[in-house]
């Protein structure tokens, strides 16, 4: 090998070690940084409450139902979507699965 072709490899050589440093500088930051999404999901997940019974839950749209504006609307959209198990049930059952 020529010297000129030594200097080209060890040129290319140092810029590619440039290239990981660089590299390596920025997979660290965004592994800090997803550690620190990570402790921040932690965190509301914590804040979350534990165990939501099915009894609150239909209290709580029973609660917001009433004091809705649109009234008929809101009782029409809880009727359809009651008439819809009973038809997909029947749907399931008919279609064999």
């Amino acid at each position: 090998m020529s010297s000129e072709e030594l200097d080209h490899l060890r040129s290319e050589n140092a810029e590619l070690r440039r290239r990981i440093e660089m590299t390596r500088a920025e997979i660290d930051e965004l592994r800090a940084e997803a550690l620190q999404r990570r402790s921040e999901v932690r965190q509301l997940v914590a804040d979350l409450p534990t165990v939501v019974s099915r009894r609150a839950v239909v209290r709580e749209m029973l609660r917001e139902g009433a004091n809705h504006p649109d009234k008929p609307g809101v009782i029409g959209r809880g009727l359809r979507k009651i008439g819809r198990g009973p038809r997909k049930a029947l749907r399931l059952i008919t279609r064999g699965r």
